[in-house]
């Protein structure tokens, strides 16, 4: 029989937005612009999309608890139930199982590595044309594990390497609910949106220029 590896969760992760101190936002939405240089300005080459997408990232908090569960079956369980019969129950020959507590974060946000963020201001009419790719995880982290509880039966150890695909299993187990969580995933573009359109908005306002952001579904 194969190794059961399962993640429970118990508790809903915890949502926490990287918040943008009003410091750093007032540094990155209102950088003044000589007016020498004004004519020369081109948004499609804005050198700040990096620092927006980086405080638009949201982190979520997990903790779970990871359950490694093998049972004996086929002629291995034949031998062992006549071996200790009659206290097969008793002495569960063969069986293991462990568990353990686990709490991680995941990053969720816009990977610039494998996708763009398309940004053009051709029109006269001062509109923005911006395209927004669709989040991501960014990065998982399992950073602490609690000790194991373990319950063996009669001639069962659990091995290094049982844990090592637990302890996988588990970080595994974060990036896929995170994955499947369509409104984390909204949430984390829709604050790229919100933090790029304020940026070309008072960009403008810095320039003598009216900017209305317009936003396409599709890239170019």
């Amino acid at each position: 029989m194969k190794p059961v590896m399962t993640v429970l969760k118990n508790n809903y992760p915890i949502i926490i937005e990287v918040l943008v101190c009003i410091a750093l936002v007032a540094g990155v939405f209102n950088i003044p612009i000589k007016k020498e240089e004004q004519k020369k300005f081109d948004v499609s080459e804005i050198s700040s999309v990096s620092e927006i997408c980086e405080l638009a990232t949201l982190r979520t908090y997990y903790h779970n608890v990871a359950v490694y569960e093998r049972k004996p079956e086929g002629a291995e369980k034949i031998i062992s139930d006549i071996l200790t019969w009659p206290f097969n129950d008793l002495l569960k020959t063969g069986y293991k199982q462990f568990w353990m507590e686990y709490s991680g974060t995941v990053d969720i946000g816009i990977d610039l590595k494998k996708d763009k963020i398309l940004i053009n201001n051709s029109d006269d009419g001062g509109i923005v044309d911006i395209y927004v790719p669709d989040a991501k995880v960014l990065n998982i982290d399992a950073d602490s594990f609690s000790d194991p509880v373990d319950e063996t039966g009669l001639l069962a150890s659990i091995s290094g390497e049982e844990r090592a695909e637990t302890y996988a299993a588990a970080q595994n187990n974060m990036r896929q609910e995170a994955e499947n969580d369509q409104a984390l995933l909204r949430r984390a573009k829709n604050n790229t949106k919100t933090l790029l359109e304020r940026y070309i908005v008072n960009l403008g306002k810095e320039m003598g220029v009216e900017y209305t952001v317009r936003w396409a579904d599709n890239p170019w």
